[in-house]
């Protein structure tokens, strides 16, 4: 069993819990580096744990000054726990540990802005990483590609998605009564909620009884309707993520994802909520967009769609609400697509990339 340092921006932002069920999933022994301060503790309450944040000095730069000493301060930790391995999550935090790597291998995990969005504003974020880092993950070929345009050599590349838990989201069966459909998801341009949004009166018109249930946070918010009562938004719960979406999950007759390619080029690479909601036996309305084509078998696990079309994203809905003979359908498929991405086969998956890399002499 080696000893790995996880390194994240921060530990950890309620979107990222698929790098939770890496680190805790792992059977090699793991330490958290966060670079600024934690958050949503309660939902991912892993140790042991470091945190990198320091208060600037007086009269000095503070980011100089602050570099620096989290560069001294990585180092130290890494060297008191005889770390043997480094994964850095997220590559917007590649270069922070460039000066701590030293004989250890470098893992880098990409996971979607970090390639299809930053390098529309900084071309050169990765310029000291290709030749330092041993491997490069991604979830999905989609972003393997985008990798490899961003300039990272393709025999670095390695693709390891994300898993789904699926002995905690398990089919059950469709809720009656009036239909349920049901949006998880930030509240940002990339996950198409204004979208969903304008198709929805659509949908209401030729599905009366239809309500609509939206999990999430985020700028979009703004655009709750507080007259509209087919509509019920709710918050995330830090302390009860998981169970929240399951809940959730579990109301719904139809889960529908409407992502896009954000104003900067982001895209999604994956989509976990698509398998989260396959793994509760429940359709899915979707879109042709980023990796979701590779967890979602259009016409078999879920309904894919045009991405930006509200028109179209509105058809689709109707037809999965209107016929359950084919929501059945999908649902079944479902189940047994995110059998194929069960997140322990995931994350041994990741492991064995660390045994494989462990065992390479070093220089």
């Amino acid at each position: 069993m080696g000893r790995v340092a996880h390194y994240v921006p921060r530990w950890l932002e309620l979107s990222a819990g698929f790098v939770a069920a890496q680190v805790t999933r792992s059977r090699h022994y793991g330490l958290v580096i966060g670079r600024d301060a934690y958050t949503c503790l309660d939902a991912f309450p892993y140790r042991p744990r470091r945190c990198l944040h320091m208060d600037w000095v007086p009269g000095r730069s503070p980011q100089r000054v602050t570099d620096a000493i989290r560069l001294t301060e990585l180092s130290a930790y890494l060297a008191m726990s005889r770390i043997e391995l480094i994964h850095v999550h997220f590559g917007h935090a590649a270069n922070d540990v460039i000066g701590a790597v030293g004989h250890r291998p470098y893992v880098l995990s990409l996971h979607g802005h970090d390639i299809t969005g930053l390098l529309h504003t900084s071309p050169n974020h990765y310029s000291r990483v290709y030749d330092v880092v041993d491997a490069v993950t991604v979830p999905s070929r989609f972003l393997a590609e985008k990798a490899v345009a961003g300039g990272f050599d393709e025999s670095l590349i390695r693709v390891l998605p994300s898993g789904v838990d699926t002995t905690f989201f398990t089919p059950t069966p469709p809720p009656s009564g009036p239909p349920v459909v049901v949006f998880v998801g930030r509240l940002v341009r990339k996950k198409g909620l204004d979208v969903l949004i304008d198709a929805w009166p659509q949908v209401r018109s030729e599905v009366p009884e239809a309500t609509l249930q939206i999990l999430g946070e985020g700028p979009l918010a703004r655009l709750r309707d507080p007259q509209e009562t087919s509509v019920t938004w709710h918050r995330p719960d830090p302390s009860r993520r998981h169970e929240q979406v399951r809940d959730l999950m579990k109301q719904a007759t139809l889960v529908v994802t409407p992502s896009r390619t954000g104003p900067d080029g982001d895209s999604e690479s994956l989509l976990l909520v698509n398998l989260e909601a396959g793994a509760s036996g429940r359709p899915v309305v979707s879109t042709r967009h980023g990796g979701i084509p590779e967890f979602v078998e259009d016409g078999r696990s879920g309904l894919l769609v045009a991405e930006g079309e509200a028109d179209e994203l509105a058809t689709a809905m109707v037809r999965v609400l209107r016929d359950p003979k084919l929501a059945a359908q999908l649902a079944d498929g479902g189940v047994s697509n995110a059998r194929k991405w069960d997140v322990a086969r995931c994350a041994a998956a990741v492991d064995d990339l660390y045994d494989e890399l462990l065992a390479r002499p070093r220089k």
